[in-house]
């Protein structure tokens, strides 16, 4: 068997890399950040403890790299979903229900979205991160969004970066309530297409409720 080319060797890295990662979020959400050891997201990803241990030196550093890739990309794809062209209140509807709908399809994911800011504290020292400073850079292409709505008559004269905030709150709001209830649907037994029936309705309201404040009067 011919040896592997170094491309092959960094596909693979990347891979294992990739795959400790989806096990922390797993862990995470089962166990809480305090729990959780390193061996439990190798028997997760079902690696060699000693593994895991080549990839990251400690549990700090592998939740820091999990919570800066994770946050990169929401990052990402918003700024990539409010570049395109489309009429501003459809997008901004249509982005609060595809946020929502993502508690559905993948809710381990969404969890962690939601309680990671309860532990950076464990992840990073005082002043080494600015969780406001990220939300700003987030917040940027929806008030750039908001700015051009505003100019076209569709959403009232305001603080675009302000409204952004207010959006993007409602959204999160929402999204822990439709936790909320997923966890109590899945205690009650309810089957997969009653549940999808009423989550579809109740993101209908979260995304009205969101875009709401951008109505003129």
């Amino acid at each position: 068997m011919s040896p592997r080319t170094k491309k092959q060797n960094e596909f693979i890295r990347e891979q294992r890399k990739q795959e400790i990662l989806k096990a922390a979020v797993h862990v995470y959400v089962a166990k809480g950040y305090s729990a959780t050891a390193l061996s439990d997201v190798a028997d997760q990803a079902g690696l060699a403890h000693g593994l895991v241990y080549y990839y990251f030196k400690n549990k700090k550093m592998l939740f820091r790299e999990l919570y800066e890739n994770m946050m990169e990309q929401s990052l990402h794809y918003t700024t990539m979903y409010f570049e395109q062209d489309s009429p501003v209140l459809a997008q901004f509807k249509d982005y609060a229900m595809l946020i929502c709908e993502r508690v559905l399809k993948d809710p381990e994911t969404q969890r962690f979205y939601m309680r990671i800011s309860l532990d950076l504290h464990h992840l990073y020292e005082p002043g080494e991160l600015s969780p406001f400073e990220w939300m700003k850079s987030f917040i940027k292409p929806m008030a750039h969004a908001i700015d051009k709505g505003i100019g076209h008559g569709v959403i009232r004269q305001g603080d675009a970066n302000l409204m952004a905030m207010q959006y993007w709150g409602a959204i999160s709001q929402g999204m822990n309530y439709l936790d909320q209830l997923l966890q109590d649907f899945a205690a009650q037994g309810l089957k997969e297409t009653e549940i999808n029936s009423v989550m579809g309705e109740k993101f209908q309201q979260i995304a009205e409720s969101a875009i709401s404040l951008f109505k003129p009067d």
